[in-house]
């Protein structure tokens, strides 16, 4: 029997390497990579015994090539197994790893590998290796790329392939016990990341994030009940603080088995749930809308009775799940109504791939409330948390023992948590990063005197200690009536509009608020059919009147629930999805609203003329 080594379990390579000797045989990751980086078809395993090896492999050859101790190491590629062993090629050695879109223009690229000071990047294919190509002479720093995917042609020595790259580490494996001290000397404070921030103004900025920072998040897993055999949908990009923390992290202390989604595209999704079946789902509220209105639209293709019965379950499951949360006793009648729904609630799961699923959060952006409950009353519990890069990320939570719909939960322990004069959510703890990378300007603008950091968020903690976020600090919007309006509460009310895809509140100095709608393209061609409206592009489409009509409507609805001066007098549909590669979103989905701003503003500037009342005009 293998002897199992001791290793810091205070930092992520000693829990790494703990678990690689506990759990030799177990599966941690599925992917649709093969083992020579090519992408298929078919289900790809890797146990904990392989990763630890090729990661062993993986320092030995950086280490073999000049890799030390502070040392950058960029990862740019979307999600796959050889990203996980590439950081931790770098944390064996007590250096860092910086995460880069795999979306990321030539530009961005230049400006992370540029401010980070990499002297390696790991590019997962031809197409990541491009852009680093086309600015590595800004680079002077850089060294080596490795390229996770077979080279379908020959580059100069600058460039290796990963599978070349690692029989070099296993031809230097006499190095080992040289890593080993380094890997026993491994503290809490070393530094193991810098995660850029998405940019929605200005550069990205990299946050620095020590072992403690990311160690820190395991406060809250005893709470959340994980087990060894949770499967893990890892579809949020790893290049993303959540999807690393929530599910790379978490799932590697437990451990489980993480099944990686290498795109957040409808398809691909629908896919992986249907195949992977995961039992936990981590993710951000976009990609729970396009759940809900993937199964709306399962639902539009079975006949009227099985809609008309599958919506009174989801009612009878939502007042249910309602009282549940308030800790209030759910009457005998609907405990009844509820067993008549339960077959048809795991009907609909099986069919999108829901089935299994037992534990579920949300973050990165604010969700509605209607939402969570909808999916609370098929009996998928979603649990709304809260946190930013900076703050590795999570802060706040809420959890099966301790849940408020509509909150963000309730601090991580060790978390201090105030809000400001101006509203402003300030936090102090082990989550906080250790400042921005080579930016001292930007540090004294978040820390308060006394280490506070500055959210940017604004919002209030009520008598139990759950927090809330009313909006972002630098989004409110003042009409020229004086009037302060939060936008995201506004643009959330239409998150589970089957034909709306987005909303966009402005109105920042005007007179009153108007927004820009971005259709649910595929769902609005489908009605647009079933209306038997003709149109040869989606400019002729929005136009439609019947199509107006149907905004309208939508807009009238969230118009009722909000005060005079909040509600939408005017709007503009646009004929175009707004995209990471248009510029109108970050890679994490948030919205540009700067670059929406000037890119529309002949349609925004139409919406107010003199004597303007509610209408739509294209």
């Amino acid at each position: 029997m293998k002897a199992i080594q001791h290793y810091n379990l205070d930092t992520i390579v000693g829990t790494a390497l703990h678990n690689g000797d506990l759990f030799p045989n177990k599966p941690i990751m599925k992917s649709r990579y093969d083992k020579q980086g090519r992408r298929t078809d078919r289900i790809h395993t890797y146990t904990c015994q392989e990763m630890s090896d090729i990661t062993w492999d993986l320092g030995c050859a950086l280490y073999a090539f000049g890799f030390r101790e502070s040392d950058r190491l960029a990862v740019f590629a979307p999600n796959r197994p050889e990203c996980m062993f590439a950081a931790g090629g770098a944390l064996l050695l007590r250096g860092a790893m910086v995460p880069v879109y795999s979306t990321s223009k030539p530009d961005d690229v230049w400006w992370i590998l540029h401010d980070s000071e990499t002297r390696f990047c790991f590019c997962g294919d031809r197409e990541q290796l491009e852009r680093v190509l086309q600015v590595r002479n800004r680079l002077e720093r850089l060294e080596k790329i490795i390229v996770m995917s077979p080279l379908d042609r020959e580059y100069d020595e600058m460039v290796i392939y990963l599978g070349d790259f690692l029989k070099w580490g296993r031809e230097n494996r006499y190095r080992r016990p040289e890593i080993e001290k380094i890997v026993a000397a491994a503290a809490e404070e070393d530094m193991v990341a810098v995660f850029y921030t998405s940019g929605t103004t200005g550069r990205p900025k990299g946050a620095i994030l020590t072992n403690r920072n990311i160690i820190s998040q395991r406060e809250i897993i005893a709470d959340m009940g994980f087990r060894r055999e949770d499967t893990w949908m890892a579809h949020l990009p790893f290049c993303h603080v959540y999807g690393f923390s929530a599910d790379l992290m978490g799932c590697g202390y437990v451990p489980g088995l993480l099944a990686i989604v290498d795109s957040l595209e409808t398809d691909e999704i629908r896919w992986a749930l249907s195949t992977y079946r995961p039992t936990v789902m981590n993710s951000v509220p976009r990609l729970w809308e396009k759940v809900y209105l993937e199964i709306c639209s399962l639902l539009r293709e079975r006949t009227a009775f099985v809609q008309k019965y599958f919506w009174w379950a989801s009612r009878v499951g939502s007042e249910a799940y309602l009282l549940k949360s308030e800790k209030k006793r759910v009457p005998l009648s609907s405990r009844l109504k509820l067993l008549l729904c339960q077959p048809l609630f795991l009907v609909v799961k099986r069919m999108a791939g829901l089935n299994r699923l037992r534990f579920c959060t949300t973050g990165g952006a604010a969700i509605s409330r209607e939402l969570i409950v909808f999916f609370g009353g098929l009996g998928i519990d979603i649990y709304q948390g809260y946190g930013l890069t900076e703050t590795s990320p999570i802060i706040n939570v809420n959890t099966p023992r301790e849940n408020r719909i509509g909150s963000v939960g309730k601090p991580l322990p060790g978390v201090e948590q105030k809000i400001a004069a101006d509203g402003e959510i300030l936090v102090r703890g082990a989550q906080v990063m250790k400042g921005y990378w080579k930016n001292p300007a930007a540090n004294k603008e978040v820390f308060t005197a006394d280490r506070f950091f500055r959210t940017g968020d604004v919002g209030f903690i009520d008598e139990e200690g759950y927090l809330t976020i009313t909006d972002r600090k630098k989004e409110l919007l003042k009409t020229s009536g004086g009037k302060y309006v939060a936008p995201q509460p506004i643009e959330n009310a239409f998150n589970t509009d089957p034909y709306i895809e987005q909303v966009v509140v402005v109105g920042e100095s005007r007179k009153y608020i108007s927004t820009l709608v971005v259709p649910e393209f595929a769902a609005l061609e489908k009605w647009a059919r079933e209306q038997g409206i003709g149109y040869r592009n989606y400019t002729e489409l929005v136009r439609d009147s019947r199509v107006k009509e149907l905004v309208q409507q939508s807009i009238e609805r969230i118009n009722k629930t909000l005060a005079g001066y909040e509600q939408i007098k005017q709007y503009r549909i646009v004929d175009q999805p707004f995209s990471e590669e248009t510029g109108e979103l970050t890679p994490s989905l948030k919205v540009k609203r700067r670059v929406v701003d000037e890119k529309y503003k002949a349609l925004i500037d139409e919406m107010y003329p003199a004597g303007d009342t509610f209408r739509a005009i294209l």
